[in-house]
């Protein structure tokens, strides 16, 4: 029943979008390859503004907008991967430093920002995921990543730690922002057609308008693969769509609608031998109780843009996400079935004035999310629903109002100050054991100061000293065992201290942050044994520390004809977090990722139209277990991703990976002592291709 009630939503979306009378349509630009790190440009007139308006800027605008952070942040352009299969945030945020992303499974990854979530071994927490600002994340914290479409994207956001204080975060990791094409972006009509190793196969059509005073999108996306593991098929649909408006002048507003139907089989994991020496095969249990995750969801959202003046703006806008989930996992779990409403208000102000003399940038904002989950579990009967077991409403909300100001005491140099009010709550009304009903309220604030200096224009310094919370998500609250009613787990506190630069010079661009936290109550989570609940526990004191280090070189231009170049990209992020003092770890390396992740590129563009990039990813061993007796072998896997622009309106691409064949292990589940089957193994090589058509 409610597979059919989504899939009339998504014909009725699909069905409203095209009935809007497209239009004339905007050629683009010929594909060129951009970095990441652009301090500043020539002009506004670099990139028209034709590419953006007051609802969603152009990349080049928000990219510059963005670097005034003083901070760790980064910005990838849709141009960086819409030559490769993107499948998930391994591949999009490939070559940012400091996002540790790794695959699982399908769109499952471990995604790590200076250590956030380090321990947690399914889904996300300790990082705030959102498309066009809207939460991706339900209220709790917790989130998926299968819903996104790296096809309907532009730009991904990255805003590390406290540097994500926009969107309201005050989690440890800061939050990565998906910002859809537009008609204004993107005009024209596309089809995308893919296919690849372990019967992969992905259509993609894309339409967008540009009508003047308002714009419209859309994207459908379907996937069929069977995956590398066994028992790792998966099938979805993803729709994108948004429409804009100009209410006049100085004021625009845009819809989103989005839906997904995704049908997702789960491998589970497997022992240390099996992960390096039979990585195809699938855990027995995912087999047997054919566990799976299967998601049906519908977002709404609406953000209209006021221009107050040349120098200031006001944002305001809503939201409401819809989402069905069946989960069966192994039998002694069952089959988790929920149904949730997310919805949740913002209203943001931001520009800047003179003080006297002085030069004054500003945000002020105040955002709210609140959501409700009708959370039920089954036994699983091999994959369907069983008896009940479990049958509670999970309520969650969050109010934050936060700010930041920058004041420029010198033209170069501004002292930044920010800070940020935050409520929130979570309560469980259990429907089956009424003693374990609970509610608790967790309240914060979070302050932030630091300075950023620009000697010219191409170049920075920043530094700052930041505070960050996180409450516990129910995953932590409702752990298994429990008699009555929330496990006695803290939020997660946190002072970061960070100092950096970035910038261009010649042939290089950089951007390095280095950044150490002192953290209190860190939840942590282990796989436990027979009869030990609890998986999420609060470390009493922890550090976290690191490098994050990025480097593009222009190494040659004109080499082989004229216009065509040559250039590397490298990103480094040494990540060292460890136990201070503890009772039972010392000071022990916390488990769960390498010190070492290094990830490389050298690109050919030739003035024909072609290129070829071989590529390289060098990751040391990680700590699996807190103890230290377990360490995953480090490992070295080498890609190439090769292009040709036929015409500027046909394009061909292949997309090699892991071509030598190494066995490895992608990530883990993070134990106490030793290790069980808690290993995930790294997808063996692959060869996906594509075609790219402008009608």
């Amino acid at each position: 029943m409610r597979k059919t009630y989504f899939s009339m939503q998504f014909i009725a979306s699909l069905a409203v979008m095209h009935s809007l009378a497209w239009a004339t349509d905007a050629s683009t630009k010929p594909h060129a390859q951009n970095g990441d790190i652009i301090i500043s440009a020539n002009s506004d007139e670099d990139e028209k503004d034709s590419k953006g308006s007051l609802t969603v800027q152009s990349n080049m605008k928000a990219t510059k907008e963005i670097q005034q952070t003083a901070g760790g942040v980064a910005v990838v352009d849709s141009k960086d991967f819409e030559n490769k299969y993107t499948l998930n945030f391994q591949d999009t945020l490939a070559y940012i430093p400091g996002v540790y992303a790794q695959k699982r499974f399908g769109e499952e990854v471990r995604i790590s920002i200076r250590g956030s979530g380090l321990s947690r071994g399914f889904h996300l927490r300790g990082l705030d995921l959102l498309q066009d600002g809207i939460p991706f994340n339900l209220a709790d914290g917790a989130a998926d990543f299968q819903e996104a479409d790296s096809l309907a994207v532009q730009r991904i956001e990255v805003f590390k730690g406290a540097n994500a204080l926009e969107y309201g975060s005050s989690t440890l990791g800061g939050a990565v922002n998906m910002v859809s094409k537009t008609g204004k972006s993107t005009p024209g009509d596309f089809v995308r057609a893919e296919g690849g190793s372990f019967n992969t196969y992905r259509l993609n059509v894309q339409s967008g308008r540009d009508f003047g005073d308002s714009d419209a999108f859309l994207s459908v996306t379907g996937t069929s693969s069977d995956g590398f593991r066994q028992h790792t098929d998966q099938k979805n649909i993803k729709i994108n769509s948004n429409f804009g408006k100009a209410i006049s002048d100085n004021a625009e507003t845009r819809f989103y609608v989005s839906g997904n139907i995704i049908d997702q089989e789960l491998p589970g994991s497997l022992s240390r031998t099996d992960a390096l020496n039979s990585p195809k095969k699938a855990d027995g249990l995912a087999i047997n109780d054919d566990q799976k995750r299967d998601i049906r969801s519908l977002r709404v959202s609406n953000k209209t843009t006021f221009k107050v003046n040349d120098n200031n703006k006001v944002d305001i806008g809503a939201f409401v996400n819809l989402k069905d989930l069946f989960h069966p996992l192994a039998f002694f779990i069952g089959v988790i079935d929920q149904e949730s409403i997310d919805y949740g208000a913002f209203i943001e102000g931001s520009g800047e004035y003179h003080l006297s003399d002085y030069r004054n940038r500003y945000t002020l904002g105040l955002r709210s999310h609140l959501g409700e989950v009708n959370a039920k579990r089954y036994q699983n009967n091999q994959g369907s629903r069983g008896a009940l077991i479990g049958s509670a409403v999970q309520n969650s909300k969050n109010v934050t109002l936060y700010g930041e100001n920058h004041f420029f005491i010198l033209p170069q140099f501004a002292l930044v100050t920010g800070a940020q009010l935050r409520h929130s709550q979570r309560k469980l009304d259990n429907k089956i054991n009424s003693l374990a009903s609970d509610s608790q309220n967790y309240n914060a604030f979070n302050p932030k100061i630091g300075i950023l200096f620009e000697p010219n224009k191409d170049m920075q310094f920043f530094a700052n000293v930041s505070k960050s919370h996180e409450p516990p998500t129910f995953s932590e609250l409702t752990q298994g065992g429990v008699a009555s009613g929330f496990t006695p787990v803290n939020a997660q506190k946190a002072w970061t201290a960070e100092i950096g630069t970035r910038g261009i010079y010649d042939i290089a661009s950089w951007d390095i942050s280095l950044y150490r936290s002192w953290l209190r109550d860190e939840m942590l989570q282990y796989t436990t044994g027979s009869g030990i609940p609890a998986t999420t526990f609060n470390a009493n004191n922890t550090i976290h520390q690191g490098i994050e280090f990025g480097l593009d070189l222009q190494l040659a231009q004109s080499i082989f004809s004229n216009d065509d170049n040559l250039q590397l990209r490298n990103a480094y992020t040494f990540s060292d977090y460890q136990f201070d003092g503890d009772t039972q770890y010392g000071n022990n390396n916390i488990a769960g990722q390498p010190k070492h992740f290094f990830q490389s590129e050298i690109r050919y563009d030739n003035s024909h139209g072609w290129y070829v990039a071989p590529q390289i990813e060098l990751a040391g061993g990680a700590e699996v277990d807190f103890s230290n007796t377990v360490q995953t072998p480090g490992y070295g896997i080498v890609g190439l991703n090769a292009g040709y622009d036929i015409n500027p309106n046909i394009t061909l691409f292949v997309d090699g990976r892991n071509l030598l064949n190494k066995k490895y292990i992608s990530t883990f589940s993070t134990t106490v002592n030793g290790a069980g089957n808690v290993f995930y193994p790294g997808d063996g090589r692959a060869v996906y291709s594509g075609l790219r058509v402008k009608l």
